[in-house]
């Protein structure tokens, strides 16, 4: 595939997303406002200083290119660091930019700098991550990310080939290892690490898990809530009632069970009971480390639960530097090939352990994409154009046997075909 036509693909990539995009919206706003207010700087503020980063800036600048939007591009030190993105927020509110394309680095402390910059007529748009906020009322406008929890769901599927690929069983995988970033990207990677290889290794053992319901939070508690007070009251004596009803008529006995039944019963309990054990004991094999900012952190809590637990089969890193420092541990060890690892993001550095051997692959996600939709949105919301208010740009995971296809090679060196 030439150059040329190489750039079409990736551009025909970013306009489905668009498309997308456009579909969810409705496809409604004021196009002919976008013309007449185009022009002028949009900030963009990243996480930290990482090559995932640097692809957002590539796909920002080649959007503020095309739109005719200058692009001020910063980068906090860590994914901890938010001060620094205030900062930033409060220069682009000096500078009178039109728009703010933000990775936060916290969910709620970057809130009244962004508060004070919505009010000062910025748009606010989050990339990657979002902040806390009021729906009705919301301060970013749009969110365009990956699912977090799909990453975690995809990195523990493709453990579980790379396992299989090896020969071995999944009843056969011992300690499972997974040390997190700070951000809060981090839980539902690996929340949806953890479930997805749970259920899969059950399913081997003959023993389901339940499945993980994000709803679950919001309905529980709610009736309870609404029974409180005087409505409580009445139900309890409801309750009194029907329990003098039953005291004063002749109460409904209950069949006798034969012995087939009451031996049928006493297999399930049984069964039940040996279930229970399993799913325990493969609860028990997972380790989760402590959560890391950088790389050293990361390769000396690597090492630590290495050197702490016995056969270790899948070890799991949630970002760039986690992934790095397993990857940097393993190496030191001399222990390439015993520990299957997968991780997240397309760090040249990830790539090369690929290569190697020593990281089996990567949830990669499309910074480039999220950078230049992040910058797209902000140019329609200027304009006046309703955006949507999430996009999932999707992941792709990434090992030795896919990384050379040309589809995925796009995603990867998305400057290659875009200069």
């Amino acid at each position: 595939m030439n150059r040329n036509k190489k750039k079409s693909v990736f551009r025909s990539f970013a306009a489905c997303a668009l498309s997308v995009a456009v579909l969810l919206s409705g496809g409604c706003g004021q196009k002919g406002q976008q013309q007449q207010q185009q022009g002028g700087t949009i900030y963009v503020i990243a996480k930290q200083q990482l090559s995932f980063w640097d692809d957002v800036k590539k796909g920002a600048e080649a959007a503020g290119r095309e739109l005719g939007y200058d692009i001020v591009y910063d980068a906090a030190t860590n994914d901890n660091d938010y001060a620094s993105q205030i900062a930033s927020i409060q220069r682009a509110v000096r500078d009178k930019a039109k728009a703010i394309v933000i990775a936060p680095n916290s969910q709620t402390d970057l809130n009244e700098a962004l508060q004070k910059a919505a009010e000062a007529g910025l748009k606010v748009i989050s990339i990657n991550s979002d902040i806390q906020q009021d729906s009705m009322n919301p301060i970013s406008l749009s969110l365009i990310n990956s699912s977090d929890r799909n990453g975690g769901v995809s990195a523990a599927r493709n453990a579980a080939k790379g396992w299989r690929d090896k020969g071995k069983n999944l009843d056969e995988i011992g300690k499972v290892a997974i040390i997190g970033h700070t951000a809060s990207t981090a839980q539902d990677r690996i929340e949806g690490f953890t479930d997805t290889l749970k259920r899969s290794i059950g399913n081997t053992m003959g023993v389901q898990f339940p499945e993980a319901n994000p709803y679950a939070a919001m309905m529980g508690g709610g009736d309870a809530a609404a029974y409180g007070g005087d409505d409580a009251a009445a139900y309890g004596g409801d309750a009194a009632a029907a329990e003098g009803d039953a005291a004063a008529g002749e109460e409904a006995q209950e069949p006798e069970l034969t012995d087939a039944e009451r031996e049928a019963m006493a297999k399930d309990q049984e069964k039940e009971a040996a279930d229970e054990r399993i799913r325990k004991n493969i609860e028990k094999n997972f380790i989760i480390g402590n959560q890391c900012s950088d790389r050293e952190q990361a390769k000396a809590e690597a090492k630590n639960i290495i050197a702490s637990n016995e056969n270790i089969s899948i070890m799991f890193g949630t970002n760039t530097v986690t992934t790095l420092g397993i990857c940097d541990a393993i190496n030191e060890l001399g222990i390439s090939g015993k520990i299957l690892v997968v991780g997240f993001n397309s760090d040249e550095e990830e790539l090369n352990y690929i290569r190697s051997g020593i990281l089996y692959g990567v949830v990669v996600q499309n910074p480039y994409v999220m950078g230049y939709v992040g910058v797209k949105f902000a140019a329609d919301l200027i304009g006046g154009t309703q955006v949507t208010h999430h996009l999932d740009t999707g992941v792709t995971f990434v090992t030795a046997n896919n990384m050379n296809d040309e589809f995925v090679q796009l995603i990867l060196y998305p400057e290659a075909v875009n200069k």
